[in-house]
């Protein structure tokens, strides 16, 4: 508890050590190793097993989702975001299961990619009015995604616990991700869940397929599974159509054509039957007064579920613009919670870290009405920003008045006593290294259709292998009389 309150009050720590200086936490800087160590530990004899911190941390889950349900009528509409946010940890050498991770970067001609952890993050937006103009969102859940799985599975199953096992349970859910959840595994996952919406940005360069019409079966054999074909590029008249208009914060108005198609699939397999799973697809394009195209490209979005008919069009495209408060959620945690700054050697206390500066979130969003305006000797002047006194940068400044007025039900410390140590001598093991794991999108051709290979094809790769020094005639490549010969210069 009292790390928790140290996280969410510092405001100048650069690293996790210096958070151990506040005047909040009344151990030594040692103790956080220990916190770490010891969170989500039944017994203190034998370290905890995925399964049991899965299971210890879901119950925090469940304690954040009961306050945030409380004040909900019931029935009520819950609004979720899920992404993923990578850990960067290129030059720890010595941290298991490490990856090529998607992290933005802005330098041209990079890969936005870095070697490290993913973790997959579960927020619920507040629908209070003040909540939605500061972006305060309530972090419920975050888990490492490993090398072995994806990020949208992972996300899958946060959510799958919150709408399930919580008590948001016995309300209407809706969840906004961006276009790695439009897969087949997620529209096919939220299927599954009464009363569970997900709407999830799509690509314009995909392709879906509408519903057979009824008794267009021509002929006999298999059933159709797909009628006609939907390419987003060029796609046919919509089912619904409407124009509504947004204003900008700077005051300025645009129009927003909204064209929805009904009963959408996407191509499956024979495991995969996405076919049976129809969800709705919404295209929304903004213009200035002049007619003009305020965006490059317009927005493909999908609305996957049961109770998809539920949402309207102008809904639909409000609540997929919410979804970038998870994005101030991770800028605010990188910059002033420490989120990223842990270079533990242990993976799992590197996990654990992240739970602490979710926690830490929480305790400033509960803490915001409380919060009064502290400005520094340098902000003389009546700043704006400064008039809003509820930002998550305005309530830390005010954090340690709010905790030290309120009290901590913290223990205080009992010094032991300094223990023996290391005996004169002794030598700890050095860690092994621990290789980067690389993630191959090249599947393996299958044996059963494998081609043999012809002698001459044989004796081409294998000539650098063989000890003769005889050369084989140069393949004469012969081209075809529809095709013209290369200019040669």
């Amino acid at each position: 508890m009292d790390l928790i309150d140290a996280v969410a009050a510092t405001t100048t720590a650069d690293s996790v050590v210096k958070v151990s200086l506040s005047d909040l936490f009344s151990r030594t800087y040692s103790s956080i190793t220990d916190v770490l160590s010891s969170l989500f530990r039944t017994n203190l004899k034998t370290p905890p097993t995925d399964a049991e911190r899965q299971k210890q941390s879901f119950k925090v889950t469940q304690l954040i989702a009961e306050g945030c349900s409380h004040s909900l009528p019931k029935e009520s509409l819950v609004l979720f975001a899920i992404d993923c946010t990578a850990n960067s940890r290129i030059y720890a050498s010595k941290v298991a299961d490490r990856t090529n991770v998607h992290a933005p970067n802005h330098v041209p001609g990079q890969k936005p990619i870095t070697i490290g952890h993913e973790y997959s993050v579960l927020v619920h937006l507040p629908n209070q009015s003040e909540d939605l103009n500061l972006h305060w969102v309530v972090p419920l859940s975050i888990r490492r995604v490993r090398s072995d799985q994806s990020g949208s599975r992972v996300g899958l199953e946060q959510l799958e616990e919150i709408v399930c096992r919580t008590d948001f349970q016995a309300h209407f859910c809706i969840s906004v991700t961006d276009a790695a959840y439009s897969t087949k595994n997620c529209v096919i996952g939220v299927n599954k869940w009464p009363n569970t919406v997900q709407i999830a940005r799509v690509r314009s360069n995909r392709k879906f397929f509408r519903l057979p019409t009824p008794n267009s079966q021509t002929r006999r054999g298999r059933p159709q599974e797909y009628g006609e074909e939907l390419v987003l590029q060029a796609p046919s008249a919509p089912d619904l159509e409407e124009v509504t208009t947004m204003t900008t914060r700077k005051g300025r108005k645009h129009h927003v054509l909204l064209q929805r198609w009904n009963d959408v699939v996407m191509q499956g397999s024979k495991e995969e039957r996405t076919h049976e799973h129809p969800f709705d697809l919404l295209k929304v394009t903004v213009t200035d007064h002049k007619g003009n195209p305020v965006y490059r490209r317009p927005l493909w979005v999908i609305i996957v579920g049961a109770r998809r008919r539920e949402v309207r069009s102008k809904d639909a495209h409000i609540f997929y613009g919410r979804r970038y408060d998870i994005e101030h959620f991770f800028r605010f945690g990188k910059q002033r919670l420490q989120l990223v700054n842990s270079q533990t050697c242990k993976t799992y206390h590197e996990e654990n870290w992240h739970w602490i500066g979710l926690l830490a979130y929480n305790m400033l969003y509960h803490a915001r009405s409380f919060a009064s305006a502290v400005r520094y000797p340098w902000e003389k002047k009546k700043i704006q920003v400064l008039s809003s006194i509820e930002r998550p940068s305005q309530v830390q400044r005010d954090y340690a008045r709010i905790i030290q007025e309120i009290g901590t039900p913290a223990p205080v410390p009992k010094p032991r006593g300094k223990s023996h140590g290391r005996q004169l001598g002794q030598k700890s093991g050095e860690r092994p290294d621990c290789p980067v794991i690389r993630k191959s999108t090249a599947k393996e051709e299958p044996p059963s259709i494998r081609r043999e290979l012809s002698e001459r094809q044989k004796k081409f790769l294998t000539r650098g292998k063989s000890k003769s020094k005889e050369r084989l005639p140069r393949i004469r490549r012969i081209w075809s009389r529809i095709r013209p010969a290369p200019i040669r210069c």
